[in-house]
């Protein structure tokens, strides 16, 4: 079933992606003049708006180009790849690429595809441009460019938009303080699943869970770490507390899950729960490793965050949050907030208050 905040991702993910290859592929096709110097090619083979602005030109070059590319990665999410070979895969997705190459040849032709419908193919090919250096020199780069996206893209997935922006400015190679939220969120009786349902099926319920946590992008969540089968959510204080953001990122999750609760039970037999421990405090922000490199945040913010987390099942909740936190948020009718009492966690000195919060029907 797709709920609503499953149509709401996909649109958001739609459009950061359209926006994403539109300013790629401008800065990419804007790269290659200034490399070559050559601009004929954009004036002369690909103008199909007849104008002399090369740099308007090449943004609407860029546009058709964005919306083809958009729509490959459509075909590509990761659903369904993990249904098919990785070769099969890539093989496919190299013949997608030279099929837009060939794509370009044709706009290039500048003559109406209905034509090429009406004349054989002896006829077509006088309507190509001629496959010179300068044409075979930018179908390459082209072609490259698809590829380093690709692998551009790769990047940001694996250290969150925030994280990659930071490092490409340099702002990782020196540790830094921040002040920030942290939601561990775990799989309830999950041992008891995986030996239920063993390994190779548990993983796919794993996958599926995580893919049902993109809710969370919603919310301006960043997803720090997959740890088993939960994880570790993160939040700026002023996007956190906004709207109680963390609040609403863990309940539509929780309801995503609700809504595809027939397809959990035909696949796996179970409906999976889930339970989730925040707090808020300060961190040391740094990159870390020389042979593998990731974001690390360091700090007792994350430890009690866990501790939190682990005292759901104590006290048969599934969301438990901090006081410091509680002080913090300014909207408070949506939901009940319970002080359960002041408790001091394993290996801490000092007790904190620890509340339970529920979602007002």
């Amino acid at each position: 079933m797709i709920s609503s905040e499953k149509i709401e991702i996909r649109f958001n993910k739609l459009l950061r992606n359209f926006f994403f290859h539109i300013v790629f592929w401008y800065l990419s096709f804007l790269f290659y003049s200034f490399l070559t110097g050559e601009h004929q090619i954009f004036k002369v083979y690909l103008n199909l708006l007849e104008v002399e602005n090369v740099y308007v030109v090449i943004l609407f070059l860029s546009i058709w180009i964005s919306i083809l590319f958009t729509f490959i990665d459509l075909l590509f999410t990761d659903r369904i790849v993990r249904f098919f070979p990785r070769r099969f895969m890539i093989f496919l997705k190299s013949l997608l690429y030279f099929a837009t190459a060939f794509f370009l040849i044709l706009i290039a032709s500048k003559s109406p595809l209905t034509k090429f419908t009406q004349e054989n193919y002896t006829e077509i090919l006088k309507h190509l441009p001629e496959m010179d250096i300068v044409f075979i020199r930018f179908l390459t780069y082209f072609y490259l460019s698809g590829f380093f996206i690709n692998f551009f893209k790769g990047v940001v997935k694996k250290v969150g938009r925030g994280n990659f922006r930071n490092w490409i400015l340099g702002m990782m190679n020196k540790p830094r303080e921040e002040e920030r939220i942290f939601m561990f969120i775990d799989m309830k009786a999950s041992t008891t699943i995986a030996e239920k349902l063993e390994h190779k099926k548990f993983s796919h319920l794993v996958q599926d869970v995580f893919n049902d946590l993109s809710v969370v992008d919603n919310y301006y969540c960043e997803i720090y770490q997959y740890v088993g089968d939960g994880a570790i959510l993160s939040w700026s204080i002023k996007k956190g507390i906004k709207h109680n953001n963390f609040l609403k990122a863990f309940y539509a999750f929780t309801h995503v899950i609700h809504k595809r609760h027939r397809y959990y039970q035909r696949k796996y037999g179970i409906i999976p729960k889930f339970k989730a421990g925040v707090h808020v405090g300060k961190v040391m922000v740094l990159q870390v490793g020389q042979i593998r490199r990731d974001i690390s945040y360091n700090g007792d913010t994350l430890n009690t965050a866990a501790r939190i987390e682990s005292l759901c099942n104590e006290y048969k909740q599934d969301l438990l949050i901090s006081g410091d936190l509680y002080n913090l948020i300014k909207e408070k009718n949506d939901y009940n907030f319970k002080n359960i009492e002041n408790i001091k966690l394993k290996g801490k000195r000092k007790a904190i208050d620890i509340f339970q919060v529920r979602k007002k029907k």
